[in-house]
């Protein structure tokens, strides 16, 4: 599966930083329902390494990763498939955006 991985500076702090992203992506559901199917998130890693691995489908199609807070950025990695290779860069920007405004 082809992969995408970027990062979201921020100035939070890592506690911030998680709390706020925590709380917006409890809330996508809500907001992303028409797009986003099969959201689950896996928080086990959280308090201890700062780690949410998820998973979704949006358009039928498979979208798994995992967003890591850092003390100065969020970083996210993720796996699409193939099918989907022509949208990686409007997915990249859909989760850039989905991590700015949880940080905002």
């Amino acid at each position: 599966m082809p992969k995408f991985n970027f990062s979201v500076p921020h100035t939070a702090g890592l506690e911030k930083a998680k709390k706020d992203l925590r709380a917006y992506l409890e809330k996508m559901r809500e907001y992303a329902a028409d797009k986003v199917s099969d959201m689950h998130e896996d928080w086990s890693k959280w308090d201890s390494d700062h780690v949410v691995d998820f998973s979704l489908k949006s358009f039928g199609m498979a979208i798994k990763g995992a967003m890591t807070v850092e003390p100065d950025k969020v970083a996210v990695n993720g796996e699409i498939p193939f099918a989907a290779m022509m949208f990686k860069g409007k997915i990249e920007e859909g989760f850039r955006d989905t991590v700015r405004k949880a940080l905002s």
